[in-house]
């Protein structure tokens, strides 16, 4: 594995020294594993990315644009507190150069590849079928998902090999149709036959489809501000009140669920579509999980190694 100070490498390494010996162990054991996250600069990927470091795992954060990226830098140092690498690769996964340019972060990381979270998409076009050009239809499906099924199957072989995981992010409008979203809900309910079709077609590899919820994020403000006209005005309005009423989710509480599934989950969960918050997902959203703790000393067996599984174990890790 390159050197901590080596940041000459396709995506950018960004590294802070152990603090004190009592973390050294968990250096040696974490260092190894990594997870991807596409969308990782703003909203839900951004928490994801977060949470991942909190749990000493590190991530290829991948978005279009580079600086949002290094704007998370002084975050994701202060989350990964010298124990995970946080690799800036700015691509967009619409493109085979994009994806060519993940590929080469993994390979350049010298890093195991345990999780994928599919999280970049969008919800623009927003209008009805009959007022929707076609090459607005398929740049969304491009994004929502094409891009998965390409990232699905360039890094499968990895995947299958780690017995790793694949975190789809869907919608609840997969599962019912509002109007003017016509182009997203169809992308999210393929996205989520994807994940089923990808549960059937490789067992080694757990993947689930997840609804994040109704969360304060860009995208709402796009609806809010931007997508009166194309949408019902009952349905609007049922977004702007959630809003107002300050009910919409912070994108950390799902973020939590899904950090903690992608390194988690059991593979009895594969090819199934769950909210962020039914019952069958309570384990994950148990504060009580000693994700890592200076007081534990030495990692033995406890819940951290459950958590974050160390190389040796990752070719035999229980499901």
């Amino acid at each position: 594995m390159p050197s901590p100070e080596n940041n000459s490498m396709q995506g950018e390494h960004l590294w802070m020294p152990v603090p004190d010996p009592v973390m050294a162990e968990v250096q040696s054991h974490n260092r190894g594993c990594v997870a991807i996250v596409t969308g990782a600069s703003k909203g839900l990927g951004r928490e994801i990315t977060l949470e991942l470091l909190r749990r000493r795992v590190s991530v290829i954060a991948v978005a279009r644009t580079a600086s949002k990226l290094q704007e998370l830098r002084s975050e994701a140092l202060t989350a990964a507190r010298g124990h995970a690498w946080y690799i800036q690769c700015p691509a967009d996964v619409t493109t085979d150069h994009g994806i060519r340019e993940i590929e080469a972060s993994l390979s350049q990381s010298g890093l195991v590849l345990i999780a994928l979270v599919n999280n970049a998409g969008t919800i623009n076009p927003v209008a009805s079928i009959a007022k929707t050009p076609m090459k607005e239809w398929r740049h969304q499906f491009e994004t929502n998902l094409f891009s998965v099924v390409d990232m699905c199957q360039r890094f499968l072989p990895t995947l299958r090999a780690t017995r790793g995981r694949i975190i789809n992010i869907s919608s609840g409008a997969a599962a019912r149709p509002y109007y003017g979203w016509s182009a997203y809900c169809s992308s999210k309910a393929a996205l989520n036959m994807v994940t089923q079709s990808l549960a059937a077609e490789v067992p080694e590899v757990m993947s689930i489809a997840i609804r994040p919820g109704v969360m304060d994020t860009d995208m709402q403000e796009f609806v809010r501000e931007k997508c009166r006209e194309g949408m019902k005005a009952s349905e609007h309005d049922k977004f702007v009140k959630m809003h107002s009423e300050d009910k919409l989710l912070d994108p950390t509480i799902p973020a939590y669920v899904i950090a903690r599934i992608a390194l988690e989950g059991s593979r009895d969960m594969s090819g199934k579509f769950y909210s962020w918050d039914d019952p069958q997902l309570d384990r994950f959203r148990s504060r009580q999980d000693n994700a890592y703790s200076p007081t534990l000393g030495s990692l033995g067996v406890s819940l951290v190694s459950q958590t974050i599984l160390p190389p040796e174990l990752l070719f035999n890790h229980p499901h």
